[in-house]
């Protein structure tokens, strides 16, 4: 019975220091992601602030191809920003299970 009871009581330390590696792990991700965000609108402003400066001067073909460049922009930035809250959404909704099972444990 010894045996059986300390195998157990490794196992549910082995669990729970993985589950509090995942909760570290968790809020770190969650601040890499914010840190990205914080970076990303440095180099959309950049191009918007090009764009006022110069593309009312292009014409034709040029400003039509740089249009498409332009309103791509625009989209991919809007999806980034989607993406991102749903990931910093979903890394929240994981860490209190996470930390339910930790409690459980001990």
């Amino acid at each position: 019975m010894k045996v059986s009871s300390l195998l157990e009581s490794i196992e549910k330390e082995a669990k729970r220091r993985s589950y509090a590696a995942m909760i570290r792990c968790l809020p770190s991700y969650q601040g890499q992601v914010e840190e990205a965000l914080d970076e990303f609108p440095h180099g959309s402003h950049s191009f918007y602030r090009a764009n006022d400066e110069y593309a009312p001067h292009w014409q034709e073909e040029s400003r039509g191809a740089y249009e498409l460049v332009y309103w791509d922009l625009r989209q991919i930035e809007a999806q980034i920003y989607a993406t991102a809250d749903d990931l910093l959404h979903e890394i929240s909704r994981k860490i209190a299970p996470i930390q339910r099972k930790i409690e459980e444990l001990q």
